[in-house]
C-alpha cells in the first residue's frame, strides 16, 4: 500500500465522498462524520493554516451550508463538542539505551525526559519503553493521563530507565519501532473510543545494527501506519545515519544527551498543535429526506482581523430525519473495518521473521456511505472505528 493511501485524509475524503477547499491558506481536513436520527449531524475536523493548527476557534467561526443554502447557527443549534469523549489518545516513547552513557549524560537524559513526559501526559496517557539490541522494546513505565500532572519527586521511572541493563549490546532500532507501534495500537484499542490518535516518539542514540528488519520494510510499515512518528537523534553517530524516514511527522536532532531539552520541547509543541487543531462541530439538520450536500466553512482571523476561509464538503442521507434533535448528543462515528492482513518484518537474509499481526485499531476501510439509518452498535459489539487525525501537520 502506498504512503499516500496510508494518509487518513485521503481515506476520509474517498469515504465521505467529500472534498476540502483551501482559501487563504486555511485547510479543513475531515477526521470523521456522523449522522443519526432524529436529525443530528456531527463533523470532526482538523483545522490548520501554513501547517500549524488554528487554535481558539469559536462556534461563530463555523458556517454550515446544505444544498448550497447557508444555515443560521442559532436555528440549527450549532455546537462545539469536546473531542476527548470521542478520541483515544496515547503516546509511546521509545528511548535508546543501547549506548553506554557517562554519569553527566545520564543525568541530562533524565532531566530532559522527565518534564517532557509530564507535558505529554497532560493531554494523553504515555508509555515509556527502553530498547537495546533485543527484538522487543522493554516497558519501563505506564503514565495515566493527568491534566494537572507535575514533576513528581516520588516518581522513580527515570531511575529505572537509567538502570536498564542491556540484554543485547547491539541496537535493534527498526524492530523496536515496529514493536512500539504495535504496542501503541493495542493501547489505543483498549481505550475503546471511535477515533484513535497515536504518537510514537523515538529517541535514537545509535543507528540500527542488529539487522533484524530491512530498512525498506520499516519504511513501508511507517508509511502505511496511521500513527504520528517523531524522531530525535542524539549525538553524531545517530544523526549521521540515514534514519530520518522514521520521523514521518517530524525530526529533531540533539548534539548530545546534554542538549536534549530544546528538541524535546519542539516535539511537545507539535503534539499540542495536533491536539488543539481538532474541532467537533454538531448541529441539527433541517433536512427531512434525501441526499444532502453539506459544506462546512471555517473562518480564521489574524491579529489584524484579516479573514482566511477554508471548507470541507461531503454528502449525507437525511431520510427519516425529524424534530427532537439534541446537538449535545454523543455522535456515533461508524466506519467499516478493513480486512486484516498480517504484517511481516523481513530480515536481511530474506527469511520472514514472524511478527504480530497489526492490531485492529489503525488502518480501517470506511463505509462507502454514511446513513442516518445506521443501527447503533450493540453492547457486545466492538467499538466502531473512525480514521484517526492527520499527523501533526507536517505531511
Amino acid at each position: 500500500m502506498s504512503a499516500t493511501r496510508g494518509l487518513w485524509a485521503a481515506l476520509a475524503l474517498y469515504a465521505l465522498s467529500g472534498c476540502n477547499l483551501v482559501t487563504g491558506g486555511v485547510k479543513v481536513d475531515p477526521v470523521a462524520v456522523s449522522t443519526q436520527k432524529p436529525g443530528n449531524v456531527a463533523l470532526y475536523v482538523a483545522v490548520s493554516q501554513h501547517d500549524r493548527g488554528i487554535v481558539g476557534l469559536q462556534k461563530q467561526d463555523f458556517k454550515v451550508y446544505e444544498n448550497g443554502i447557508a444555515l443560521d447557527n442559532d436555528e440549527i443549534k450549532l455546537t462545539l463538542l469536546p473531542t476527548n469523549e470521542s478520541t483515544s489518545r496515547h503516546a509511546t516513547l521509545l528511548v535508546d539505551m543501547s549506548k553506554t552513557l557517562k554519569a553527566d549524560e545520564r543525568k541530562s537524559l533524565a532531566n530532559a525526559l522527565r518534564p517532557f513526559i509530564v507535558r505529554l501526559r497532560q493531554r494523553e496517557a504515555v508509555s515509556l519503553y527502553a530498547f537495546d539490541g533485543a527484538e522487543k522494546a522493554h516497558l519501563v513505565q505506564e503514565y495515566a493521563r493527568d491534566a494537572r500532572a507535575e514533576p513528581d519527586e516520588k516518581d522513580t521511572s527515570m531511575e529505572r530507565l537509567l538502570s536498564f541493563s542491556r540484554k543485547d549490546s547491539s541496537t535493534s532500532l527498526y524492530s523496536a519501532v515496529i514493536d512500539g507501534a504495535e504496542k501503541l495500537s493495542a493501547s489505543l484499542a483498549a481505550e475503546g473510543r471511535p477515533i484513535e490518535n497515536g504518537t510514537l516518539i523515538v529517541v535514537a542514540l545509535n543507528p540500527d545494527s542488529a539487522g533484524r528488519v530491512e530498512e525498506s520494510k520499516l519504511r513501508d510499515f511507517i508509511a502505511d501506519s496511521p500513527h504520528h512518528y517523531f524522531l530525535m537523534t542524539v549525538g553524531q553517530t545517530a544523526s549521521a545515519a540515514n534514519i530520518s524516514f522514521i520521523g514521518k511527522n517530524g525530526e529533531n536532532r540533539a548534539g548530545s544527551a546534554m542538549t536534549m531539552s530544546a528538541p524535546l520541547n519542539d516535539v511537545a509543541n507539535a503534539v499540542d498543535d495536533d491536539f488543539f487543531r481538532n474541532y467537533l462541530v454538531s448541529y441539527c439538520s433541517p433536512g427531512r429526506a434525501g441526499a444532502r450536500e453539506l459544506r462546512l466553512e471555517v473562518t480564521s482571523r489574524d491579529a489584524q482581523g484579516k479573514q482566511s476561509i477554508g471548507s470541507y464538503s461531503t454528502t449525507f442521507d437525511a431520510d427519516g430525519f425529524g424534530p427532537g434533535c439534541d446537538p449535545a448528543a454523543a455522535p456515533r462515528f461508524v466506519v467499516a473495518k478493513r480486512k486484516e492482513t498480517p504484517t511481516k518484518a523481513v530480515a536481511s537474509n530474506n527469511k520472514p521473521v514472524a511478527s504480530k499481526p497489526r492490531a485492529a485499531v489503525a488502518a480501517k476501510e470506511p463505509a462507502e456511505k454514511l446513513s442516518s439509518t445506521t443501527p447503533a452498535p450493540s453492547a457486545n459489539a466492538p467499538a466502531p472505528i473512525a480514521e484517526p487525525p492527520s499527523g501533526l501537520g507536517y505531511e
